[in-house]
């Protein structure tokens, strides 16, 4: 069961942080268009904070023994979902218009409205690690599978954002239903406690979420 829930950890945030990605190029393209310049900045933006999250939740992997920090992580990332509707657009359009015409006025607006809940994202994957080891003989097989599982979210999170969320569903709505999912998930690590087992400690690499 444990490992089932943390499991479910995995690829639901990599659902949510694919998705995201996706649907950033929608919340961006009133002010700045679909260019290649704005992928080239989301796309940044989102390697750039995962590589961040991965430094992070390895270093607070190391210093904690329970799923707690991993729950505040992601009720966090939920509430920048939802406040993303909020402020999202309106900071794109506050932009100065030689910021909103310039190259690079997309990786700006992507680093303020992007980076804080993927780099949040970033550093799930390294602390379920933590959570799943059981022992260092089963280290690879365990780190592997879970960065597998993880890899499934963001597949099917890239594809369902694609070719149903964008199409069928409001961009608001979306943001603020994907980020329930990722405040109640938080809350459910905050609320039910897990310990990490007190074998050695693995290694954890940079993986998706």
């Amino acid at each position: 069961m444990r490992v089932a829930i943390l499991y479910t950890t995995s690829i639901i945030c990599g659902f949510c942080l694919m998705a995201l990605e996706i649907l950033a190029s929608r919340l961006v393209q009133p002010v700045f268009g679909s260019s290649v310049d704005v992928w080239a900045a989301i796309i940044s933006v989102f390697i750039l904070s995962l590589s961040i999250g991965y430094v992070i939740g390895g270093r607070l992997a190391d210093k904690t023994r329970t799923n707690l920090a991993l729950g505040w992580m992601i009720l966090v990332a939920g509430v920048f979902f939802v406040l993303m509707t909020i402020y999202g657009l309106r900071f794109n359009e506050a932009l100065p218009e030689w910021i909103q015409t310039a190259r690079y006025g997309s990786l700006l607006s992507s680093l303020v409205l992007f980076l804080p809940p993927s780099l949040l994202l970033g550093c799930v994957s390294p602390m379920l690690v933590k959570l799943v080891f059981v022992s260092a003989e089963r280290v690879g097989r365990t780190t592997g599978t879970l960065y597998a599982i993880g890899s499934v979210g963001n597949v099917f999170g890239i594809l369902v954002a694609n070719y149903v969320f964008l199409p069928l569903f409001p961009l608001n709505p979306t943001f603020i239903a994907l980020g329930a999912v990722l405040m109640a998930l938080g809350l459910a690590h905050v609320f039910l406690p897990m310990q990490t087992y007190t074998t050695s400690t693995p290694a954890a690499a940079g993986a998706t979420p």
